[in-house]
């Protein structure tokens, strides 16, 4: 863009020669010379301090990287590949044979379970009415017992020792039953009183399992996450997709707000202010200028930024990196929407400083805009 501004002041010059007639000697081609160094030297620094420009600049889009939650083999992709699509439509499908087994067999297992509950209470029942019949029969020989107990003391003795010991034997045998039917009971009252949040707990837990493997069985079908649409489809029925994170099989362009991010240099945050205006050049849309305003400035430079490593770390300043990044928001326009994403650009700030300055920052860019009719790179 300098370049333009002198190349600007050599024509100018050179028509003020020829039709003002200047005779071109030893003062008047230094004194025009020595002029256009102080005036074009001056407006560029001017312009260049106040009204910052950049050809470093994209069309930018939050990009949603796609990866199933569950592992298996693709059985359907969606057609709608770079086509609009809306929330909730199916990109892919995964075979999902086993997990509908896995939901049927935990199906199968919680009927099972409450009607394992219902028997498991009957046979509570059945252990109280059985306790309550051995302790009858325990207390009938229980008083056989002492009855023998007592005629042995009389003088008379009509009971053998036979007799008493098969009595003591028979009591003893019957209260070992009590002792064990009321063991089971309690055994039986233990699993029936094992509960969560009013449920028994093996149904609770069977629920869980089946809950998850109903989710896993949804998984499957891995659907759109919002309105957009879905580009770089690297898979076809019969891809072994895989559920890690770093291993995504398609990327998902949502619908956004299209913005604007243009690296300036460091010394633009002088410049730099939110809701400055802004205009903007494509390479793909040439002689046209797009209005928009800064958002935001981002308050850390890619090159500065660090990890936690094995090794000693050392400066990322790398010149080609350096640089402030800015977000601009331009006006919606039919054609900047339709220009794929990820599409460069030229951007120029306009401060409030020197704002007759910027006439010829505009003029410079739309200068700009007109050359990429050319074909040339910036």
């Amino acid at each position: 863009m300098d370049l333009l501004i002198i190349l600007t002041y050599v024509a100018l010059a050179w028509s003020v020669f020829k039709i003002f007639k200047i005779p071109v000697n030893k003062w008047t081609l230094p004194t025009a010379a020595l002029g256009g160094v102080i005036l074009v030297g001056g407006l560029i620094l001017l312009m260049n301090y106040n009204h910052p420009y950049t050809s470093l600049a994209q069309k930018a889009v939050i990009a949603i990287p796609i990866t199933p939650q569950v592992t298996g083999v693709v059985k359907r992709v969606t057609e709608k590949q770079n086509q609009p699509i809306k929330k909730g439509e199916m990109l892919f499908e995964l075979d999902n044979t086993r997990f509908q087994a896995r939901v049927d067999r935990l199906e199968a297992d919680l009927v099972t379970a409450v009607h394992n509950i219902r028997s498991i209470r009957g046979q509570l029942e059945e252990a109280i009415a059985n306790t309550s019949y051995v302790s009858a029969e325990r207390d009938r020989l229980l008083q056989d017992y002492q009855r023998y107990l007592k005629g042995s003391k009389a003088k008379v003795n009509p009971f053998s020792e036979r007799d008493i010991d098969n009595a003591r034997q028979n009591f003893l045998g019957q209260d070992a039953l009590v002792k064990s039917s009321v063991a089971e009971q309690a055994q039986i009252k233990s699993q029936l009183e094992s509960v969560v949040n009013g449920e028994q707990s093996q149904i609770v837990s069977l629920r869980a399992q089946l809950a998850e493997a109903r989710y896993n069985l949804e998984q499957t079908v891995v659907r759109a996450p919002g309105d957009g649409y879905v580009t770089q489809v690297l898979i076809r029925p019969g891809t072994y997709a895989a559920a890690l994170p770093l291993r995504p099989v398609m990327i998902f362009i949502p619908a956004q707000k299209r913005q604007i991010i243009a690296q300036f240099r460091e010394n633009s945050l002088l410049r730099l202010e939110a809701g400055d205006l802004a205009e903007a050049v494509f390479n793909a849309l040439p002689g046209q200028v797009f209005e928009g305003r800064l958002v935001t400035v981002l308050p850390v430079i890619p090159g500065g930024s660090y990890q936690a490593q094995g090794t000693l770390q050392s400066l990322n300043n790398v010149n080609a990196a350096n640089g402030v990044l800015a977000i601009i928001e331009l006006k919606a326009n039919p054609e900047v929407d339709a220009l794929p994403d990820g599409i460069s650009g030229q951007v120029a700030i306009y401060s409030d400083h020197f704002s007759h300055v910027s006439v010829m920052r505009k003029v410079l860019l739309r200068m700009t805009s007109w050359m990429h009719y050319l074909y040339l790179d910036h």
